[in-house]
């Protein structure tokens, strides 16, 4: 802990030099990803129909999902799991499975054609499984003020990869599986290199309490997760369908996605960095709700272009996934592929039912428009009430910290989406039960953490031969002190970041600047630790400090 406090300190974040072009090798198997499930460009012959192109995703999906969940479970337990996985044994299997779909409408027919179509997404899926949990692992080790401009980065070198192979595929005649297997390699000699950079913490250790803390605080997130997934599959599908070509059906929305990812990544930028993209996606709410209520109206005539919004929203929705994931899996110390694997297996899980829902609308010709219009209305029922949800969250949370006036009590609320684990004696940590792992009760391990709080402070003002230490010169608390604060009140990392300078009595602006993070970011952190060690000013802060 006292390393990475002093990581936060001293490490410029903020300098160009300290970027690595290597962490947008994740957009190589991105774009490799997104060719294999949002288009038809592997599809030839008596495969290429829109019904085949639906059977790719669904079986891609499902072992995709399946990966994620089978290998998050052996990670979180262990995480020294994922070392003994060959990531070259996963490549493999992408480039066998695209190359097997791209030939199976040349190859087979009929039965032979649906098992080399379902054998080849399989085994596309299940690397990309892998490829999307370990990034997310990668990514979760890296400070988030990096990942915030990573992760638009490589989404807008996704759309670039995935526009100029499809431009080629189609005006050049290359075969696009030539074009597409480069990229995972690309992707995995990346994922290597970053695996061994200085630039990420340590892996992280087991600890069940950290993992639900993670999940609990991604709550909101998996919300729209799942509802935005399950409106884009259904939007794909019913486009897919009422052109009757998934080709006809990307065409405009690939040119959108690139527009989209653009204009974030130029947004990061010029905010310079200082913003929190785990929130963000409250602006796409309102889009989203525009858009639905208008589709029952220009659906018959402008699928291709409803298909396209709804398909940049959600590109910048998946931005905000993988930041968000990545940021999480940081300030809590967990693994980024366990955290980012259910998130991911969730999302997959409401993209297929939106596929199916959407598949059984177009099903039946007469019915569709009504059903759309139906659709329609839950979509923005369901998209208000996550909004209200939201926005009561943020106006209510459940410790407000006061701006101007450190000595002021705060007005607390049962509302709110920050992780409250009680308060706690000095030098107790919180527990999960009233009693012990080892029969003691609570208040009985409250005076034992508490002796040993006292021996501590003991043994470092007295030296080997029991006399007493000279006080240092400078009276600012050594970093040993905060990382012990911060374990003994289960501060996450950022938290634990900010800690310090709150210590020392520095405003939400400049801890924003030192950290480049956003100030809002900072009063979250800072309303957080307050809640964590139950006090109400920073001036009980320095007390705490002091005791310790």
């Amino acid at each position: 802990m006292a390393t990475m406090i002093e990581f936060s300190r001293t490490g410029d974040v903020s300098s160009p030099r300290s970027l690595r072009l290597r962490y947008l090798g994740l957009a190589f198997f991105w774009a490799c990803s997104m060719l294999t499930f949002r288009s038809a460009i592997l599809l030839t012959g008596n495969a290429d129909t829109p019904e085949f192109n639906t059977l790719v995703v669904v079986v891609s999906f499902l072992a995709n999902m399946t990966t994620l969940f089978s290998i998050s479970a052996l990670v979180e337990r262990t995480p020294e799991n994922l070392a003994k996985f060959s990531p070259w044994l996963f490549c493999g299997a992408i480039i066998a499975g695209i190359a097997l779909i791209h030939l199976a409408g040349a190859s087979f027919e009929g039965g032979g054609l649906v098992a080399a179509l379902v054998a080849g997404s399989a085994l596309a899926g299940v690397g990309y499984g892998y490829f999307w949990g370990s990034w997310a692992d990668v990514l979760g080790r890296m400070h988030p003020s990096r990942t915030v401009l990573y992760a638009p980065a490589a989404f807008f070198l996704t759309t670039v990869l995935f526009l100029g192979i499809s431009l080629a595929a189609s005006l050049a005649a290359v075969p696009p599986v030539l074009l597409m297997a480069p990229l995972p390699v690309i992707s995995l000699l990346c994922l290597i290199r970053c695996r061994t950079d200085s630039a990420c913490e340590p892996e992280p250790q087991a600890e069940g309490r950290r993992y639900l803390s993670a999940l609990t605080s991604l709550v909101p997130l998996i919300i729209a997760a799942l509802i935005f997934s399950c409106l884009f599959g259904f939007m794909w599908e019913t486009a897919v369908l009422s052109v009757d070509s998934a080709t006809d059906a990307h065409g405009f929305p690939l040119v959108l996605n690139l527009i989209a990812a653009l204009g974030l990544l130029a947004f990061v930028i010029a905010s310079r960095r200082h913003i929190n993209l785990s929130w963000t996606y409250q602006l796409l709410i309102p889009v989203s709700i525009a858009l639905f209520a208008v589709v029952p109206f220009f659906w018959t005539v402008h699928p291709v272009i409803l298909n396209a919004i709804m398909s940049a929203i959600y590109g910048v929705f998946d931005v905000i996934i993988w930041y968000t994931v990545a940021a999480t899996a940081y300030d809590f110390a967990v693994s980024g592929f366990v955290v980012g694997g259910l998130v991911r297996a969730l999302s997959i899980l409401a993209r297929l039912i939106g596929i199916g829902i959407g598949y059984l609308v177009m099903l039946v010709p007469e019915v569709a428009s009504g059903a759309i219009v139906g659709v329609c209305i839950a979509a923005v029922y369901l998209l208000v009430m996550l909004l209200w949800f939201l926005w009561h969250s943020a106006k209510h949370p459940s410790f407000e910290v006061p701006e101007d006036d450190d000595d002021a009590e705060p007005a607390p609320s049962l509302t709110g989406p920050a992780i409250v684990y009680g308060c706690v004696n000095l030098g107790s940590k919180p527990t999960a039960s009233e009693n012990g792992a080892d029969g003691t009760s609570s208040a009985e391990s409250a005076e034992i953490d508490s002796a040993n709080a006292e021996a501590a402070m003991a043994n470092a003002t007295t030296d080997a031969a029991g006399t007493e230490k000279e006080p240092p010169a400078d009276d600012t608390p050594d970093e040993a002190v905060f990382a012990l604060i911060a374990e003994d009140y289960g501060l996450t990392r950022r938290e634990a970041e900010v800690l310090p300078y709150l210590a020392r009595g520095r405003s939400a602006k400049v801890i924003a600047e030192a950290l480049f993070v956003s100030e809002s970011t900072i009063r979250t952190h800072t309303r957080r630790i307050f809640e964590k060690t139950c006090i109400h000013s920073k001036q009980e802060l320095i007390d705490l400090v002091d005791k310790y």
